[in-house]
């Protein structure tokens, strides 16, 4: 299954070391500004970013990257962006993360970076059940890891590849 962002995509963090907004990736086209609450992403009255899974099936990989299309100073600090697979019973609009459906871009963001950095990241060896009906939706985030603890915003492409069993 391919995502891409379309647009830029835009990842914000929060002081505290919090995942701000997140920005959902589909074909072609992507939602920015939802918030994870208690886990969890309810995309009522969004644009729908998700797509029914046809047939019974096991997640066997995840592959991600992100391409800044605006430069960031985060001098002191290092961000690290994160792909995560969220699913959804297929008549709800509230969506949890996937466990072991998550894949770490590297090298994580930190010092001037410039416009047109990627960062990258492979998940294989996983088998994740997935049953037909089930929505699932890729959530880009972004957080900070490491050094001083700021409150940013990473703006770039996002894309990457699911395989399904």
């Amino acid at each position: 299954m391919p995502f891409a962002s379309g647009i830029a995509a835009a990842l914000t963090t929060v002081a505290g070391g919090l995942i701000g907004t997140t920005t959902a990736v589909g074909f072609g086209n992507s939602v920015t500004g939802l918030s994870v609450l208690g886990g969890a992403i309810d995309t009522t009255g969004f644009t729908n970013m998700a797509f029914s899974v046809p047939r019974d099936g096991t997640v066997t990989a995840i592959a991600a990257d992100f391409n800044l299309t605006a430069a960031a100073a985060l001098v002191g600090t290092t961000v690290t962006i994160t792909a995560q697979l969220f699913s959804a019973a297929a008549t709800s609009n509230v969506f949890t993360p996937v466990a072991g459906a998550l894949v770490t871009l590297a090298p994580p963001l930190t010092g001037v970076v410039a416009v047109g950095t990627f960062s990258s990241g492979l998940t294989t060896g996983i088998a994740i059940p997935v049953t037909a009906g089930t929505r699932l939706m890729l959530v880009f985030s972004a957080q900070v890891t490491a050094g001083i603890d700021i409150a940013t915003l990473i703006s770039g492409f996002a894309s990457a590849g699911l395989t399904i069993e």
